[in-house]
């Protein structure tokens, strides 16, 4: 790893850890809660307030940069290639629960190919990092994805935007296909835990539709590292798609003809 990849993901991993720190002291006292485009879309005040640390933090780090984040959409400076995509929270409406699962998600993208991806889970105490070409790491231990190649032992995750109504049928008919050939499937409230949890092999593939960049950036980065294997469902994989499954060699085939055939 080159010392100035070193120098920004430990900037990243600092970050990260102070703005899950600042959330996870909030979640108790949520104050107002907003709403975004619709009824489902909520932000709290936590979340503002964390992505204002974060920005500032950047800005002043590495004023040249553009910054993209779930709140407040997208700062550009120059034209340099280089974007930081954060999600302040990741699993806003766990978090406005009073749930304890959630996570910030900050990622260094360049031309569109991540570099660095940091992901921090405050009450778990989890920060999983990865520098593209370096492997992925959660605490500082390598970690890499199940080796599970059937899918009858197989614990898959999904998760679903209830705005999304397009894809509300296609959600529906996917989790019914799969059921009785898998041994289980979850749904844990966050895109990017969940990319995290099949990078260290705790659960063996996720996928989703209607997703953002900040939904991905840093949690596909850490997949792929961690030896997953990582693509769209219907179009080639991009931060700046919509839909994603990770999961590892063995399975990849498996899951996409059932997603894709219903069967």
């Amino acid at each position: 790893m080159e010392n100035s990849d070193l120098l920004v993901l430990n900037f990243a991993k600092g970050l990260a850890r102070e703005a899950g720190l600042l959330a996870k002291r909030k979640i108790g006292n949520l104050g107002w809660t907003h709403t975004k485009s619709g009824f489902y879309d909520i932000v709290t005040d936590a979340d503002l307030a964390v992505e204002k640390m974060v920005k500032s933090e950047i800005s002043s780090v590495f004023p040249e940069d553009s910054i993209l984040s779930e709140e407040t959409g997208e700062t550009k400076t120059l034209s340099n290639g280089r974007v930081w995509i954060v999600d302040p929270i990741d699993g806003t409406t766990n978090f406005s629960k009073g749930i304890p699962h959630f996570c910030v998600s900050i990622a260094l993208v360049i031309n569109g190919d991540p570099q660095i991806g940091v992901v921090y889970d405050p009450y778990m105490d989890e920060l999983y990092e990865a520098v593209k070409g370096n492997g992925a790491f959660m605490n500082g231990e390598p970690i890499s994805v199940s080796k599970t190649s059937e899918l009858k032992e197989a614990v898959l995750n999904t998760g679903y935007q209830y705005s999304a109504t397009e894809y509300r049928d296609i959600v529906l008919k996917n989790y019914v296909a799969f059921f009785g050939k898998v041994m289980a499937i979850r749904v844990f409230g966050s895109a990017v835990l969940d990319q995290c949890y099949v990078a260290n092999g705790r659960i063996d593939g996720f996928w989703e539709y209607s997703l953002k960049p900040w939904d991905v950036a840093a949690g596909s980065l850490v997949a792929k590292e961690a030896g997953a294997t990582v693509t769209g469902i219907g179009e080639n994989f991009s931060v700046y798609g919509k839909t994603i499954l990770v999961t590892n060699s063995k399975l990849v085939d498996k899951i996409l003809d059932i997603i894709n055939n219903g069967r």
